[in-house]
């Protein structure tokens, strides 16, 4: 931790294995995602991804390859979301993510955390990596705040009260293949973590429905109180604005229009604080996912940085010597302390200098505002609030099943999912393919054909009043579920057979030279890369020497390759003239000779 402000460790660097370390499996919870979030968790997972959260078409089909069945995202139904210009590929994210069917006018579920075990690829050790905080996986940049734990089985560090809890809820909810509440509360009760220098670890716990819960109680004294928080209430507020003594100074942050919401209540809750600071707002997840360009200058030295909105959740007490801090997914509300979200909460005492740390980035980042000058708060958009209404309502009664004849999407819900106002219209599609218009009062509804590459468990969710609207994903499960085969099917038409060659090429080395196709979520027009392929040499095309030295090394690998390299030839030939040009007909076919040859001596003869 630095003296002058707590250190920045990205949420990425704290999942991401070690050198020579692979995920074995990985939880992650969120109230709200985005898809190309997710997609940047996926290739960190996989230790693939680049300086910039991002990857090439070669990381990406190897993170999808690595990370099958061992990594779900937990999330908020109706709070997941994809840009505007949907990569098709995003369509296999299904197999990844889970939705918590609660009911956001009642509770909601509002932790963030991940929880990742990690194997040495020799397979000599395991290391467990924790991150909570207030950040949700999408590409907002706010001010977030978060902890990063590092256990291994019987070693050094100490044990955290509520950690395991922790695990088996995530796996519940979860459902990974192979992985249960009671097996990874069983693991987690051997680990011993490591902690950031300066913090302490008292505890974690996840406030749910099943334990008691309420703000931490009040510590026998308090010299200074500090409350961040960008969401309030007037009933939390005001209690913690009674810790202490009256003399005891007391601080309190947030955005200006929430402060100004509670200046106006009768019960003053305000009145116990001695500074008022403020942050700008966050911005809705589904804004930051929306668009995914960058803005004319955003490099630009010559031009102001954005004011970035506070998300950050803390609650500092000091207590004579003692620093005392409680930080997660809670909001000072209701809502989050006293129930009914589900929140996760850390206890932490902390040093001197992780307390001026935090002192430091309050200086610096907020503004201070006198009572009076709070005015009124914002007010409510009408068509907004009746949106969101509309979201809630379609998200909780979300109830449909899909089903798959000749490639027909058809689904069933046990209940009319279209919103009770009448005004506000509900059209669904697979995510990727074309929406219709739910028919108000119908529990069923058939899609437009699909492509076998094109299936998939995510519904994209429309509401329209007038010209506003608002959207989000759903999964309509398919029995069985999507697998490995809709995912060659969507590589497939993803990779072209170029960059098929150089994935291909990167199983058989371990390695991911040149551009790997581009990036990941770029323009997949084939004449476009083939124009800066013909200037370099042809690097992205395994050699004979390559596929010899991956055989000697583990001959059982190079079956697994072989699988692969028949799937996706297969598929090839089965693409038409328009999909695949000559050219790129003539490598495929070129290398399938090879291959054949190659699979004789070392798979078939081995």
């Amino acid at each position: 931790m630095s003296s002058r402000r707590w250190a920045n460790v990205s949420y990425l660097d704290g999942i991401r294995p070690e050198p020579a370390w692979q995920t074995e499996y990985a939880l992650l919870a969120s109230y709200s995602a985005d898809l190309v979030a997710l997609v940047a968790a996926l290739l960190a997972l996989a230790g693939l991804d680049d300086d910039r959260g991002s990857g090439s078409k070669v990381d990406f089909s190897n993170a999808i390859d690595q990370l099958a069945d061992r990594v779900r995202l937990v999330v908020q139904a109706g709070r997941l979301v994809a840009p505007a210009k949907t990569p098709r590929i995003l369509t296999i994210l299904d197999r990844y993510v889970r939705e918590v069917p609660l009911d956001e006018t009642a509770a909601s579920w509002h932790p963030k955390a991940a929880l990742a075990k990690h194997v040495q690829q020799d397979g000599g050790g395991v290391e467990w990596r924790l991150w909570i905080g207030s950040r949700n996986l999408t590409r907002d940049l706010a001010w977030d705040v978060g902890l990063t734990l590092v256990g291994h089985p019987d070693g050094q560090g100490s044990a955290v009260p509520g950690l395991s809890d922790l695990g088996a809820a995530l796996a519940e909810q979860g459902a990974l293949p192979g992985i249960t509440p009671k097996s990874i509360r069983r693991e987690l009760q051997q680990v011993r973590w490591t902690v950031p220098a300066g913090c302490h670890v008292k505890s974690l716990q996840l406030l749910d429905e099943k334990g008691p819960r309420g703000l931490p109680a009040v510590p026998d004294r308090v010299d200074r109180l500090v409350v961040i928080s960008p969401f309030l209430d007037g009933a939390i507020v005001g209690a913690l604005g009674k810790w202490g003594a009256s003399e005891t100074p007391r601080v309190l942050v947030s955005t200006r229009s929430e402060l100004a919401k509670l200046a106006g209540q009768a019960g003053q809750p305000l009145a116990g604080y001695t500074e008022l600071l403020f942050l700008d707002a966050p911005v809705p997840d589904e804004q930051v996912a929306g668009d995914v360009s960058e803005p004319e200058n955003a490099n630009s030295e010559d031009e102001e940085p954005e004011p970035r909105s506070l998300h950050a959740k803390v609650i500092f007490a000091q207590s004579g010597t003692r620093r005392l801090v409680w930080t997660g997914s809670a909001n000072a509300t209701q809502r989050g302390w006293i129930g009914p979200n589900r929140e996760v909460v850390a206890e932490l005492e902390v040093s001197a200098e992780v307390a001026s740390g935090l002192d430091s980035f309050i200086t610096e980042t907020a503004k201070t505002v006198r009572f009076d000058e709070l005015g009124e708060p914002d007010e409510i958009d009408a068509t907004e609030e009746r949106l969101e209404t509309a979201r809630k309502h379609v998200a909780a009664v979300w109830d449909v099943k899909q089903q798959l004849a000749d490639f027909v999407p058809r689904f069933t819900a046990t209940a009319d999912p279209t919103p009770p106002d009448p005004e506000i219209a509900l059209t669904v599609g697979l995510l990727g393919g074309n929406a219709v218009e739910w028919t108000r009062g119908s529990t069923s509804m058939q899609l437009p054909p699909v492509s076998p590459a094109d299936v998939t468990e995510l519904v994209w969710c429309r509401l329209r009043l007038g010209d506003s609207s608002t959207g989000w994903l759903q999964r309509a499960p398919l029995d069985p579920a999507p697998g490995d085969d809709r995912d060659r099917q969507a590589l497939a038409r993803y990779l072209d057979p170029r960059t098929f060659l150089q994935w291909i090429r990167s199983l058989l080395t371990g390695e991911s030279d040149g551009e790997g196709g581009g990036d990941w979520d770029g323009d997949s027009n084939t004449r476009h890369r083939r124009r800066k392929l013909d200037v370099v040499p042809t690097w992205w095309a395994p050699t004979m020497e390559e596929v010899l030295r991956s055989w000697s090394r583990d001959p059982h690998s190079l079956k697994l390759i072989d699988r692969k390299v028949r799937h996706f030839l297969k598929l090839y030939q089965q693409q038409t003239d328009s999909e695949i040009p000559a050219e790129d007909r003539a490598i495929v076919e070129e290398f399938h000779q090879t291959w054949q040859i190659l699979r004789r001596e070392l798979v078939e003869g081995a």
